[in-house]
């Protein structure tokens, strides 16, 4: 089959545009446990369909009592195709990558980041090959929900631990703390002292100016 190398300006129109086949499942985290081949084995066939046909696409088994998806998907680089925008920053400077097929998963659970991705091949590999890579790819899946699995119960008892170590905790008595009472002191107002003030000027007596009328 011919190089499956992708445009990348293509590429990133595409998942960005949702312009890629997808095949989504379902499935409880206890049945993915006991069969996860089982479950798997439709996403892995789906996805080298696709590639046969030289579409990208990608699988999907979600797990929705344990906040949980497992993905097989064709890209370019080891991101998941979810974050298109860092894909873009990344290659957006490239011309052509090859295609490769990646497994995903997504969860809180898997690790501190929720999230793990692997290499599985590149899609020229990958087609027609698929035999080649399904022990790999189950272990895989296997390994990972084992991982999931076990955070999920020691999680659970890291909560249980802290919500019964909350309960025995006393109450904390709240205190009120009381406003000391301002100690208002009503200040005398000095009454001022008013002094008279003695005049000092002299008050002299006006001499009569009045004329007598002299006798003819």
């Amino acid at each position: 089959m011919e190089n499956l190398n992708r445009d990348v300006t293509s590429f990133i129109e595409d998942v960005t545009n949702e312009k890629v086949e997808h095949k989504i499942t379902t499935a409880t985290l206890k049945d993915f446990i006991a069969n996860p081949d089982d479950i798997m084995r439709p996403i892995y066939d789906f996805v080298e369909e696709q590639l046969n046909l030289g579409k990208l696409g990608y699988g999907e088994v979600r797990v929705d009592d344990a906040d949980l998806s497992v993905r097989l998907e064709t890209n370019l680089i080891n991101l998941p195709l979810s974050e298109i925008k860092r894909i873009d920053k990344m290659i957006s400077d490239e011309d052509e990558l090859p295609l490769n097929v990646y497994l995903v998963m997504i969860s809180p659970n898997v690790n501190v980041s929720g999230l793990r991705i692997d290499e599985v091949a590149s899609a020229d590999d990958f087609v027609g090959n698929l035999d080649t890579y399904l022990p790999m790819m189950n272990d895989w899946v296997a390994d990972h929900l084992a991982a999931v699995q076990e955070n999920m119960k020691t999680n659970a008892e890291k909560e249980a631990e802290e919500s019964a170590a909350a309960k025995k905790a006393p109450a904390k008595k709240s205190t009120v703390k009381k406003a000391a009472p301002k100690r208002t002191t009503a200040r005398k107002s000095a009454a001022k002292k008013t002094t008279a003030k003695k005049s000092t000027r002299k008050s002299t007596p006006r001499k009569a100016t009045a004329k007598t009328a002299e006798k003819k």
